[in-house]
């Protein structure tokens, strides 16, 4: 009987020890074959990662996992480009319209104050020729007799009147006046004493001008 089971027992040892046996073949595989590779492929992929080669990203795109975003495509930055210029161009067309307005607002006070100094420069041109002819006929009355002179100057009116008695010195004009009545004699001086300021503002601006030129 021992012989027997000493007989049965032996094969089944023998097939464990061929399954223990092929079991460390296969992790005798794995460690001297397989597991040399990976190491090896990791060390060169750190390798080149450090060198600036992507390793990691390519591989996590061949994998088909990616954390990028898409970048805008050449329509979009196009787009981008015209709508950036628009704004511009909108801008600049809003700055004109308010220099444009501007500008027709200076040109109009511009062309009323043109107006105003023309309209002066005739008064004064008018006032200076009332004073010329005024020193002349006060030159030609200062030879005549006093009461020869006031009836001339009666028929000048009290605003030629003015303008010659402006050009005359009290000491000329003074006797002239106490021939012509009382009240013309008062039109006359009062008149005679707007043309002196007058005349006096076309000398200067005149000399002013003349300066200027």
């Amino acid at each position: 009987m021992a012989t027997k089971v000493n007989g049965t027992a032996k094969p089944k040892q023998s097939a464990k020890s061929e399954g223990k046996s092929g079991a460390q073949r296969i992790v005798w595989i794995v460690f001297v074959g397989i597991v040399p590779i990976l190491v090896a492929v990791v060390v060169v992929g750190a390798a080149l990662q450090f060198i600036g080669v992507p390793v990691w990203k390519t591989t996590m795109q061949v994998v088909g996992v990616s954390h990028t975003k898409p970048g805008p495509s050449p329509l979009d930055e196009a787009n981008t480009k015209y709508q950036d210029a628009q704004q511009q161009i909108n801008s600049l067309k809003s700055q004109n319209a308010t220099l444009a307005g501007k500008n027709q607002a200076q040109q109009g006070q511009i062309t009323a104050l043109e107006t105003q100094i023309q309209t002066l420069q005739k008064e004064l041109q008018v006032q200076g020729d009332h004073f010329q002819a005024g020193e002349k006929e006060a030159k030609v009355l200062a030879q005549m007799d006093p009461q020869a002179a006031a009836t001339v100057l009666q028929k000048l009116g009290s605003d030629g009147a003015g303008w010659v008695v402006a050009a005359m010195g009290p000491d000329v004009s003074g006797p002239i006046l106490q021939a012509v009545p009382a009240d013309f004699a008062t039109a006359v001086l009062q008149k005679a004493a707007t043309d002196q300021v007058t005349a006096s503002q076309s000398s200067t601006n005149s000399t002013t001008n003349g300066t200027g030129q």
